[in-house]
């Protein structure tokens, strides 16, 4: 059995658990392990089965389970391969960026993803009878060709179901009868929740430019969708009074149906920073004046959300 190191550059997306390859980017990584050993595929998805590879010795005379297909593989040829086998790197051999987000934390991530971080292992198909890997087309015209990209463990669905669920199960955890401090501790709590998808980017806020007069309250204002470069998932965002002045000014508002428009993968569409100075709206209301700013900051990627501690110590 020999080890072999192999320098090879292989293809990344454009982002860190992105799914295009635009720019056509490149990584840099060396394979430490094994020069050659057997994989095992199943024969029925022609996908990589989760099952540990063998040295090439070691592997030579053995029957895998009768689902699956013993595969040799040259190291040299499909350094890629081999290096979603064999774990070749550590962490603190790697360059990261640092990102500091909404709540003023520090997000880590690779600058340069190892391809364990990049490809989607068990997604690789293997042809039979070309006896190769198969690869996917790359996002552009004539781009590269390569793995499928790792997807995101989290997306933004996942992250506003569990914050409904958060909300849902503390829902009796403000109660009028509680001491003052632990009262406010978890109204604060449930609001910061609601408010994480306006914080990390996937919907719209609205801020009043210009409180106007004759408002009342539970009075309600609509920006169509295409007033908002057809920005949002529904057909209008709805503004709704929820305070005025003595004049019928707007003090306080809230918002719903303010979601922005999302590809599914979180990374690219509706993720640019948005802003409607003095947008238009239509309304039944008898007040007059009134005028919003409507904004988004550029979404986060779901799996950066960092949810509040809730005053119990958990989230």
């Amino acid at each position: 059995m020999a080890f072999k190191q192999i320098t090879f550059n292989y293809p990344k997306p454009d982002e860190y658990l992105g799914q295009f390859d635009n720019e056509q980017l490149q990584g840099t990584h060396t394979y430490d392990g094994p020069e050659d050993m057997w994989i095992f595929v199943d024969k029925e998805t022609k996908k990589l089965a989760p099952s540990a590879y063998m040295e090439y010795d070691e592997g030579l005379d053995f029957q895998p389970a009768p689902h699956l297909e013993k595969v040799y593989v040259d190291c040299e040829e499909h350094p890629i391969i081999c290096s979603l086998q064999e774990c070749d790197f550590e962490d603190e051999q790697l360059e990261q960026i640092t990102e500091t987000l909404p709540n003023g934390s520090q997000y880590l991530t690779y600058k340069d993803p190892p391809p364990e971080h990049t490809y989607e292992k068990f997604d690789i198909e293997y042809d039979f009878d070309a006896k190769t890997f198969k690869k996917v087309a790359s996002s552009i015209e004539g781009g590269r060709e390569h793995y499928p990209w790792k997807q995101p463990h989290v997306k933004w669905p996942h992250v506003r179901k569990h914050r409904n669920s958060l909300l849902a199960g503390t829902d009796h955890k403000v109660k009028s009868d509680m001491p003052t401090d632990l009262r406010t501790a978890w109204a604060t709590f449930r609001q910061e929740l609601r408010d994480l998808p306006v914080k990390y980017g996937d919907s719209f806020d609205a801020e009043i430019t210009a409180a106007g007069s004759g408002y009342s309250v539970d009075d309600e204002l609509s920006f169509a969708k295409a007033d908002l470069g057809d920005y949002i998932t529904a057909d209008a965002m709805k503004v709704t009074v929820t305070t005025v002045d003595g004049s019928g000014a707007i003090t306080g508002i809230k918002l719903s149906d303010n979601q922005a428009i999302n590809d599914g993968n979180d990374i690219v569409i509706g993720r640019e920073a948005k802003e409607y100075a003095d947008a238009t709206y239509t309304t039944s209301s008898a007040g007059t004046g009134a005028k919003f700013k409507i904004h988004k900051c550029q979404r986060y990627a779901a799996w950066k959300v960092l949810y509040p501690s809730s005053p119990c110590g958990t989230i």
